[in-house]
């Protein structure tokens, strides 16, 4: 299949009415980020032609009871809402950010490095029936949207394959799950799927997308657009700077090695019990699942190349020779395809360099990160996994903000030094909470009646048994 048609660019930039963005009166745009000031205004820039300031939500978050930059003076530049949340996790911050906006039907998530596109298409009207989710397609930049290093280009090749597979997936079943970059979600499907969410801080998109797909959503997506994100500039060394490079990380061996691989093998788990015990999309299941099996089986093949490729070599090492420099052959005539067709019609086609000299042995160096990643969280689950990591809906923290913003937005008198809410015509909203944690039985759930839940949009069923803080006074 080809990617979506591009939809027409704005006729005038400079002067563009985001109110009228066909979708955009019941979407909001919810920005997690950390210590994001030196890059946040071109975010909030290209964002302010799509949505309307109101619509915006930034949530910086940190483990800290005052913010650890100047997010919150940006943002008030720009007139959207700021939220500071004083507990340290991009998925609490999204969690709050949910709350925030709960009175829009859809919400889209974008990273604090995303810049959208000025004929970005809010493709809410696509989420019926069974599609709760819908990703959007990526690219890899370099700084100020330039092609960046090879490596940069080798990673924009392979957003952009992984992009039309899922494409392909969605079409016959489901992706597994968006791209952690971008993503739209029904509101309360979204908060649904918080209340299931293990609450990991690592890979935690690819859960968002297997409890997903467990609580019978179709995850397809949106290719007519590739929306920009700034990804490392070097695979294991990084030789040059730049602003931003996937979190501050600058080489994809800390990326993918330290944070996208730790899930591999614990994956397999959840996908097997997911391909035995999920038929909650109904026919599209075999779709859905033929993809979840692919990832099983990749991972398999990670697990086992280090005992299998040196015996092959051993014991027949001409057919071991053939079949190498087949899969060579297979990748280039893979990726010539997919750049003098697909890409080329979308006017995004690769150079020679990346294309012929770089990619392959970008591709084998990311195939070692692989294995050796699976080794390696072997070892790290033992650590990881010796310490409890409750869901979101228990962590009292976590809670306990949520209610602090719901009390902030009930309340007529001007609030105390800990919390703060202010709304003027020119700023936005301040939302800030600067402290949790500080009363000796926290705000919990169960410490609030199930009317007052209700007006804040959660049922009290959802969350855990009543505990107890151990924060101190």
């Amino acid at each position: 299949m080809l990617f979506e048609k591009e939809p027409p660019m704005p006729t005038d930039l400079t002067n563009i009415d985001a109110t009228k963005t066909p979708g955009v009166h019941n979407t909001a745009l919810m920005i997690p980020c950390y210590k994001s000031a030196k890059i946040i205004g071109p975010t909030l820039e290209a964002a302010l032609k799509i949505f309307p300031a109101s619509h915006i939500y930034v949530i910086a978050n940190g483990n800290s009871p005052t913010p650890l930059d100047n997010t919150e003076e940006v943002c008030t530049k720009y007139g959207v809402n700021h939220i500071w949340s004083p507990v340290g996790s991009k998925i609490v911050a999204q969690f709050v950010g949910c709350y925030a906006a709960k009175h829009f039907e859809n919400v889209l998530l974008i990273d604090d490095d995303c810049a959208l596109p000025a004929n970005f298409p809010i493709v809410s009207d696509r989420m019926k029936g069974k599609i709760q989710c819908i990703g959007y397609t990526i690219k890899s930049v370099g700084p100020e949207s330039s092609k960046g290093t090879l490596c940069q280009q080798a990673q924009d090749l392979e957003y952009k394959i992984s992009g039309l597979q899922r494409q392909f997936a969605g079409w016959i079943g489901s992706a597994t799950f968006p791209h952690g970059a971008i993503s739209l979600w029904n509101t309360k499907f979204l908060i649904k799927t918080f209340h299931t969410h293990p609450g990991f801080s690592v890979s935690e998109d690819w859960f968002f997308g297997h409890v997903a797909r467990e609580l019978g959503c179709r995850i397809t997506m949106c290719s007519a657009i590739f929306v920009e994100t700034e990804t490392p500039t070097d695979v294991f060394f990084a030789a040059r700077g730049g602003s931003r490079g996937g979190f501050g990380e600058m080489t994809i061996f800390k990326q993918r090695f330290y944070r996208w691989n730790f899930f591999f093998v614990n994956g397999m788990y959840y996908n097997m019990k997911y391909i035995l015990t999920s038929w909650k999309l109904g026919f599209w299941e075999i779709g859905a699942k033929l993809f979840v099996w692919q990832e099983v089986y990749e991972t398999l093949l990670y697990l086992l190349a280090p005992f299998v490729l040196p015996i092959s070599l051993i014991v027949r090492p001409a057919f071991c020779g053939y079949l190498t420099a087949a899969t060579f052959v297979l990748y280039y005539i893979n990726v010539t395809i997919f750049n003098e067709i697909h890409l080329r019609l979308r006017n995004e086609r690769i150079g020679f360099v990346a294309l012929y000299i770089y990619y392959a042995p970008y591709k084998i160096a990311l195939t070692v990160i692989n294995i050796l990643s699976c080794y390696w969280a072997l070892y790290k689950y033992a650590r990881y996994f010796a310490k409890k990591h409750p869901k979101v809906i228990e962590d009292e923290k976590a809670v306990e903000v949520i209610f602090r913003l719901e009390e902030s937005k009930e309340s007529k008198e001007e609030q105390s030094s800990d919390l703060h809410l202010t709304q003027t015509s020119s700023r936005g909203r301040r939302m800030t909470v600067t402290a949790v944690g500080t009363r000796l039985s926290i705000a919990t759930p169960q410490n609030f009646t199930h009317v007052e839940l209700a007006d804040a949009g959660i049922e009290s069923q959802d969350f855990g048994e009543k505990r107890t803080s151990s924060y101190g006074p």
